[in-house]
């Protein structure tokens, strides 16, 4: 039978998360599969920043950050580039075909389009160029939907033709009747309810979701990603208020806690949506596992109400009062407050972190974050402030002509949680019960990797953790080393026993 791997990226979401939700949903998807999947933890071995730019690569590579050196969104050049190719790129020289749903770092396309069945890039690419080319009509729409929602929700972002040729393609795109009726359900609700608006990435995912698993269903790739990022957000900002109870002290007021309780439950809902539909894709291709998978978690953090925040507005005016023309850098997609720019040269790149020194903003100069030889991010990391200008060798400049603005922050939320190297591993399967091959042993997130190229039988790399056996049997493979699998009932989620009898059929 020819076995296949789909994996679910989805970003940051702890067990914590997932215990909770099925507690709250004991007839939901994750109820429903937890008690017969295989449940292992997956352990983040980077040394640097913790960040989803950095930890995805970390995954796909099979080596940490210290070793495949990507600490950007589209950063094309690094040590790991040609030195630690990802694992599609090895199944897919070793003769499988694969398939990149919106994976962090997929940016640019592969030159060789050989056993690649469907390639979308990351909501961050720069370019809309996607395998097949009728993708590129929805990337572009998706990637200015991105840059239009980078902290607050904001309206505009894309042109109207860019929406037009969206709106045309609906149907051969993939998007679901149903999702459309949901986009207009969240528009009216966010007219009577301004704070709904921050749902608005759900829907955008959930349309993300749509076209990727058309292409997979379409094609039947052996191994492919589709990645899921709007859990993530929602839990940066509410865990306040989703967890009260995890903080010594609390500063979200308790109006704002009710206001968005249940904003990290919406977000899971909309994933459990997705679950439930890829075990019932997986079910109509037999030999299918699916691979949940998230790089790292979240934990609470220290937090304060944040009434506002600067932002960089104009990134040609930033940069021409230092000096530079718009010739000199290109604007990279990237997330606030961090922002991405791609010089001309190494030189003007060390212009630039000479320069920067020359702008006083409240006190301090921006940071840059270098990435390679002539890229790095730039960062004006203020919150909750109140000033009109800025300096340049001493001269006062408006924050408008230096490209700058206060922001004010809709939701009062900067971050209450923040990354935590515990991720999770979940194998499922719509016919078989792959409990047993559950355990409590932390895993090196890299020998994750490893063990889906051992069960696709694809030559492991040297420089990879060594797979792990009964990992790599729950995803269709034979364990490498011991042949026979010893089965153990151990679980890392505290609800899936309560939830075992209440086991419900989601898959039909």
């Amino acid at each position: 039978m020819d076995s296949r791997i789909l994996v679910f990226e989805l970003n940051e979401v702890p067990y914590k998360v997932i215990d909770q939700f099925v507690q709250d949903h004991p007839t939901s998807t994750f109820a429903a599969c937890l008690p017969r999947s295989a449940l292992r933890h997956a352990h983040l071995p980077d040394t640097g920043q913790m960040h989803p730019k950095t930890s995805w690569h970390t995954f796909h590579r099979g080596v940490p950050d210290h070793v495949h050196g990507y600490r950007e969104y589209n950063q094309i050049e690094a040590p790991g580039q040609y030195a630690n190719p990802t694992f599609l790129e090895l199944a897919r020289r070793a003769g499988r075909r694969v398939g990149c749903g919106a994976s962090i770092g997929s940016w640019p396309i592969p030159e060789n389009h050989d056993n690649i069945d469907f390639w979308m890039a990351d909501p961050f690419a720069p370019t809309p160029d996607s395998i097949p080319e009728t993708l590129n009509h929805f990337q572009a729409f998706n990637t200015a939907a991105v840059a239009g929602s980078s902290r607050n929700v904001r309206s505009g972002g894309f042109t109207k033709k860019a929406a037009l040729d969206f709106l045309i393609r609906l149907p051969a795109l993939g998007i679901r009747p149903q999702t459309c009726l949901q986009v207009v359900r969240h528009l009216i609700e966010e007219r009577r309810d301004r704070k709904k608006a921050v749902r608005r990435r759900n829907i955008q995912a959930l349309m993300s979701f749509d076209v990727c698993l058309h292409q997979w269903k379409r094609t039947k790739p052996q191994v492919a990603t589709i990645f899921g990022n709007h859990v993530a957000a929602a839990m940066h900002r509410y865990w306040a208020a989703a967890f009260p109870d995890d903080y010594e002290v609390n500063n979200m007021p308790l109006d704002w806690r009710e206001d968005y309780s249940d904003e990290i439950d919406a977000a899971m809902l909309v994933a459990d949506d997705m679950l439930k539909r890829l075990m019932k894709a997986a079910k109509a291709v037999p030999g299918t596992r699916v691979l949940l998978v998230g790089s790292m978690g979240q934990a609470g953090i220290e937090h304060e109400v944040t009434h506002n925040q600067l932002i960089i507005s104009d990134m040609n005016r930033f940069l021409g009062t230092l000096g530079f023309s718009t010739d000199d850098f290109e604007r990279r997609p990237g997330m606030e407050p961090e922002y991405i720019v791609a010089f001309s040269s190494p030189e003007k790149l060390q212009e630039f972190e000479k320069a920067r020194w020359r702008m006083n903003i409240d006190g301090a100069e921006p940071y840059c974050k270098i990435a390679n030889s002539d890229t790095c991010s730039i960062l004006v990391d203020v919150y909750n402030v109140d000033f009109e200008y800025v300096t340049v060798d001493d001269k006062r400049i408006s924050l408008e002509e230096a490209g700058l603005k206060i922001e004010t922050i809709d939701d009062l939320a900067g971050s209450t949680a923040q990354h935590i190297p515990e991720g999770i591993c979940i194998v499922l399967d719509p016919k078989e019960d792959l409990s047993a091959y559950s355990s409590n042993d932390m895993n090196d997130l890299c020998a994750v990797t490893s063990s889906i190229l051992a069960a696709q039988d694809v030559p492991v790399p040297s420089y990879m953790p060594a797979p792990v056996g009964k990992l790599v049997e729950a995803l269709g493979g034979q364990d490498p080393t011991i042949k026979a699998v010893t089965p153990s009932s151990k679980t890392p989620t505290k609800q899936v026993e309560q939830a075992q009898s209440k086991v419900v059929e989601t898959t039909e």
